[in-house]
This record gives structure tokens, C-alpha cells and sequence, in this order.
């Protein structure tokens, strides 16, 4: 019996784990890398803003309504990009981990829920929600070490992005408790630099998307194939 090895096939496959090797990126996954950076920059830019105007109204007796309104609605599409985020990651993410990337998705929606209901309380009763921020970062620090992991696992961005993003969204999630027990004040002074590396994570991460996109990781190159030919 002789058994014949398609050659072509195992160059191209050689080929394909060398370019996995290297950190090249894949076209395959170009358009959900460029839709999770643009939505995860347009989450990050409407939270800040909308949350700086819902508390400037009221730090301000002066502010006009129409701050807390568009603050409001800032933060509802903050809500919804990061349900988009969740979405155009799923296919991405499931490749290395179905169980995962659903849940990365449905805390990403959660999140947004949360976000949105939090609006409206505060749209219909004029009041602030007290610690309505740790509310809201206890879901994206959950969901970033979730994604985290599934980036580093998967190798699909360099290495140490992925360790910034688990070591950052761990320092949030420390975050949390430390503001609720007043031990740290997070808006100002030291307790700041507990958000610093996942802040750093939430800029890098979708620059590099919307540039270069996901690595091409070995687990996609086509396996060798032989043939057999009976003598």
C-alpha cells in the first residue's frame, strides 16, 4: 500500500501556520473588527460625555434641562453600541469558546438594559441613582475579563493587550467595593489609576481592529489532506 501526500495542499498549509505564527492578521474577520472598534470608541465617547452632563445637572442648579435630556440620550447610545459590540464579536469569539462569546453577549446586553433603565429613572424622576456608575462598571468589568480572556486564549491580538484588559477590568471590578466602602475615592486622586489600564485597553483594543483587525490564529489553517492509492 503507498500512500501519496498531496504536496500542494501541505505547502499551502505550511504556508497558513507560518503566517498564523507571525501575527498575521485575517481579511476573514475584517468587518466585525472594524464594527466592535468604531462601537467600541462610540461607547466609550457617549458614556463620558452623557455621564459628565447627567452630573454636571445636577452638581449645577443653573444647568438647563436639556442637559440632563441629552446626557440621557448619550448614554442610550452608549447602551446600544455595547450591545452592538456584543453582536459583532459573537462569531469571532465563538470560534474560540461558544459558551463565552454568548455570555460575553448577554452581559453586553444586560449592560445595556441597565444603562437604558437607569436613564429613564432618572429622565421621570429627576433624581440621581447613587453609585449609578459602579452599577454600570460592575457589568462592563465582568464583560472585559470575559472578552479578555477569549483574545488571549484565541491569540487574536498581541499578548500583552490581552493581559492589559484582564489586569485592567480586574482593577475595576477591585473598584467597585472600595467605592461602595468609601476606602477609595475613584473620581479624583490615587483610586483613580485603578481604571488607567482597562481606560488604555478601551482605546488600544479598537485602534487596533479598525487598523489591522484579528490575528490570523492555526486553528483556522485547512488541515492536510492525503490521498491512498492502493497498489
Amino acid at each position: 500500500m503507498t500512500t501519496q501526500v498531496d504536496t500542494t495542499t501541505r505547502s499551502r498549509n505550511a504556508r497558513n501556520m507560518t503566517a498564523a505564527s507571525d501575527g498575521a492578521y485575517d481579511p476573514t474577520t475584517r468587518k466585525a473588527a472594524i464594527t466592535a472598534g468604531l462601537l467600541f470608541l462610540t461607547a466609550t465617547g457617549t458614556f463620558l460625555l452623557g455621564d459628565s452632563l447627567v452630573l454636571g445637572y445636577f452638581s449645577t442648579p443653573t444647568t438647563g434641562r436639556s442637559s440632563l435630556t441629552s446626557g440621557v440620550a448619550l448614554q442610550a447610545v452608549c447602551a446600544l453600541a455595547n450591545a452592538g459590540i456584543g453582536l459583532a464579536l459573537l462569531g469571532v469569539l465563538s470560534r474560540h469558546g461558544k459558551g463565552l462569546a454568548r455570555g460575553y453577549l448577554l452581559v453586553r446586553c444586560l449592560e445595556a438594559v441597565t444603562i437604558l433603565a437607569i436613564g429613564v429613572y432618572i429622565l421621570a424622576t429627576t433624581s440621581l441613582v447613587a453609585n449609578y456608575e459602579v452599577i454600570i462598571y460592575g457589568f462592563t468589568g465582568t464583560a472585559g475579563l470575559m472578552l479578555s480572556y477569549v483574545l488571549l486564549r484565541g491569540r487574536l491580538v498581541p499578548t500583552w493587550l490581552s493581559w492589559l484588559g484582564l489586569v485592567g477590568y480586574v482593577a475595576i471590578l477591585l473598584a467597585i467595593p472600595s467605592t461602595l466602602l468609601n476606602i477609595a475615592t475613584l473620581d479624583s486622586g490615587p483610586g483613580m489609576l485603578l481604571y488607567v489600564p482597562g481606560a488604555l485597553f478601551e482605546l488600544l483594543l479598537p485602534i487596533l481592529l479598525i487598523t489591522r483587525g484579528f490575528r490570523r490564529t492555526s486553528r483556522h489553517a485547512p488541515t492536510v489532506r492525503s490521498t491512498v492509492l492502493t497498489a
